[in-house]
């Protein structure tokens, strides 16, 4: 890590407590974002990556989850600010961008109710109830706000966009509402937005526009980005480095072209290997499996049981962390020691292996 870094999590644990025991979600998370990146979190769902990024933004409830580890955002330690002081730094310095734009936005108050909210509000260490009602009320100052939601929603290209200010959500399309959660969330240009899975159920011509917008935003203000994603290819349109996240633990970090091009640990490899493509080799039919219980895990390893290259030492214990350079790193006992890195196309090969046996076994 640099010494421009903007946000750098060392240590960071999640779980929680349930019914069925305790679940330890997210464990030992080390990672930076420095200042003008964007850095992307890729890995299946129910890996843990909004886990992280609620528990880096302060959004998880203690108890029932239990947070541990050190997140520092521009030196200070956001572990130690009082809620009130955590809520006007999300409404100001950070911006977040929520996976489902319906259940973000409040279905009774119009999208220009809620966008002038922030807009006049967000980040202020002055909004308690006498003071918003008059600063709402404040004819000058509201319609300054006004105007100011209506310039950002053009600039996310919203259709109409004084329509939309007097529409409630449930009257936009879905694209349309993610528009107006990113310029919700970059109303107060945030030095750090945090964006899970933007446009992610959206068909997907919708959200090839929407994630076009957002890199154009993104390059415009030069801002620092936490994305959280499955998707590689989106990952990798948008990215500067890349972390690999697996059953709550980063597998593998690298700077974005060459995770796609060195790609050194089995889980990182399975996913590139299961790009559909258009020509060449047949894809692999992908990974075996699923992700584990959080109550339960798997011994050692975490990917063990779905990996193909898993043996003994790999069940027994956690694997060390071996760093190849100072941004890339990955977390597999087949580094240890200088140990030979599986290629893409050996994974490839071994994952369509496994395919061909299962449907064996099944015909038999």
């Amino acid at each position: 890590m640099s010494d421009d870094a903007l946000l750098d999590v060392s240590g960071l644990s999640v779980g929680f407590e349930g019914f069925d025991g305790y679940a330890d979600v997210v464990g030992d998370v080390d990672l930076h974002v420095e200042r003008g990146e964007v850095v992307t979190i890729v890995g299946e769902t129910g890996c843990g990556k909004s886990v992280t990024t609620k528990a880096i933004t302060g959004l998880l409830d203690e108890p029932p989850a239990h947070v541990e580890g050190d997140v520092e955002f521009d030196g200070m330690d956001l572990r130690e600010l009082s809620e009130a002081e955590r809520e006007d730094l999300n409404g100001d310095r950070l911006g977040m961008v929520s996976q489902n734009p319906l259940s973000s936005l409040n279905p009774v108050f119009t999208v220009g109710e809620q966008l002038t909210d922030t807009a006049q509000f967000g980040g202020s260490d002055d909004a308690g109830l006498l003071s918003y009602l008059r600063r709402r009320h404040s004819g000058s100052e509201r319609a300054a706000a006004r105007e100011r939601v209506l310039e950002m929603l053009r600039e996310v290209q919203m259709p109409d966009p004084e329509a939309v200010i007097d529409s409630y959500p449930s009257e936009l399309s879905g694209g349309m509402r993610q528009r107006a959660l990113i310029a919700q969330a970059l109303l107060n240009e945030p030095d750090l937005l945090i964006a899970d899975e933007p446009g992610s159920a959206l068909d997907v011509t919708v959200h090839d526009r929407i994630l076009s917008l957002l890199t154009d935003v993104i390059a415009e203000r030069d801002m620092s980005v936490l994305m959280i994603t499955h998707n590689l290819g989106v990952a990798r349109q948008i990215s500067d480095r890349i972390y690999i996240m697996y059953g709550g633990r980063i597998v593998e970090s690298a700077p974005t072209e060459e995770i796609f091009t060195e790609a050194r640990h089995p889980y990182t490899q399975g996913l590139i290997a299961s790009i559909p493509r258009l020509s060449g080799e047949p894809m692999a039919g992908g990974i075996d499996g699923s992700v584990p219980e959080y109550t339960d895990p798997p011994s050692g390893c975490r990917f063990h049981p779905r990996c193909p290259y898993a043996d003994d030492d790999c069940r027994s214990a956690a694997p060390p962390r071996t760093d190849f350079g100072e941004e890339a790193h990955a977390v597999c006992v087949r580094h240890v020691d200088g140990g030979p890195t599986p290629t893409i196309a050996e994974t490839k090969r071994r994952l369509m292996a496994d395919d061909e046996r299962a449907e064996s076994e099944v015909e038999r």
